[in-house]
């Protein structure tokens, strides 16, 4: 009875190992190729680098580049703060947690958000995929796990 398990196993592990010999050596699949070399860009109208441009209006004049105004440079993005209805709509979200756990969940994730947290990598992680859940559960409805 031993034997007959060995020569299964043998003859599974050796039809395994065919099978990922001919995925990997079939074209397409993962197999390795030699590197392709790429012509000298050129310019040619209708071609941009290596692209070649598709004329959809029928307009021939390829198209121009616009600088940027020095202006715009060094304008910053924009970072949106949540407003006093957001961290209520976080705060009603959650909706099984007690009043002072709510508090105290929106009290933490506030001070996440501003950088100015004392609890440990972990513990801010965990409160943040809490918050993904709350959102999840109140803009999507229920039968998300925590």
């Amino acid at each position: 009875m031993k034997r007959r398990s060995l020569i299964w196993l043998l003859l599974s592990l050796s039809a395994a190992l065919l099978a990922a010999l001919l995925l990997l050596h079939a074209p397409g699949t993962g197999a390795v190729q030699d590197p392709v070399e790429e012509p000298a860009t050129t310019k040619e109208p209708g071609r941009a680098g290596n692209l070649t441009v598709i004329l959809v209006a029928g307009d021939s004049r390829l198209p121009q580049a616009v600088p940027i105004p020095s202006s715009w440079r060094d304008i910053e993005p924009e970072k949106c703060e949540p407003s006093e209805e957001d961290w209520a709509f976080i705060r009603d979200a959650a909706t099984n947690l007690s009043e002072e756990e709510k508090t105290r969940f929106v009290t933490d994730v506030r001070e996440i958000y501003a950088g100015e947290s004392t609890l440990s990598q972990g513990e801010q992680d965990d409160l943040l995929r809490r918050l993904g859940y709350y959102l999840i559960e109140a803009t999507e409805g229920a039968g998300t796990a925590p």
